[in-house]
């Protein structure tokens, strides 16, 4: 069963998306074992509580520094085993140190079509505002690794795509991607990594048991 924690910031609806998918069956084989927010008193923390999931709150004002609060967070992730981390409106920026130790296993949901209306400064409406005043035909979202050199920088998972619409506003753009497209991306892609992580997880046994097997009936080691 793998492991997974997911970093939160705010009202959670990503989140209640990966309750789901991992109670129907859409995400196989892992449980969210921790819910870990930047912010206390944000209704993702309800909804974890809802669903019976430990939650911690990590920010800046229990933890001013930015070195102590990543490693509260490591501390905080280490304590749940997490085997993944899914950042889902996540609004603080990740300590290096955090993305290196959960390299290829910290991955993120990004509300634009990656590597457009990305990095510093593109969150929230002004990601869905930049798309129109670009004159974008299409936008959607996208899920991507995360890694410690730069923001919405890492390797992309997924992404799926809606249409821009002439009477779009930031607002109705920001939720039918939300809806359309978000939701289930963000279901899939971690289901996806999942799989990878199990994989890796079988592989690495399946190694470790034939070294062994080896060793003991005097076989070389190859």
């Amino acid at each position: 069963m793998i492991n997974i924690t997911v970093m939160v910031s705010g009202g959670g609806t990503n989140l209640q998306a990966l309750i789901d998918g991992v109670a129907d069956g859409r995400i196989k084989n892992a449980r969210i074992a921790l819910v870990l927010s930047s912010r206390d008193g944000v209704f993702a923390l309800e909804r974890a509580r809802r669903a019976g999931i430990d939650t911690a709150v990590i920010g800046k004002e229990a933890y001013p520094g930015e070195e102590e609060r990543a490693d509260a967070i490591l501390a905080a992730l280490k304590e749940a085993k997490t085997d993944l981390a899914v950042t889902a409106g996540y609004m603080s920026i990740i300590h290096k140190k955090v993305c290196d130790a959960y390299a290829g296993r910290m991955i993120n949901i990004h509300p634009a079509l990656l590597p457009k209306f990305g990095g510093v400064g593109y969150y929230g409406l002004r990601v869905h505002r930049a798309v129109l005043e670009a004159g974008e035909s299409e936008t959607g979202a996208t899920v991507h690794y995360v890694e410690g050199d730069g923001v919405d920088s890492g390797a992309i998972i997924m992404q799926r795509s809606v249409e821009v619409l002439a009477n779009d506003t930031p607002e109705t753009l920001q939720r039918r991607v939300l809806e359309e497209v978000e939701h289930g991306l963000i279901v899939d892609a971690t289901d996806r990594i999942v799989q990878k992580i199990i994989a890796r997880k079988t592989e690495e046994g399946q190694n470790g048991r034939t070294e062994s097997g080896r060793q003991k009936s005097g076989d070389p080691v190859e």
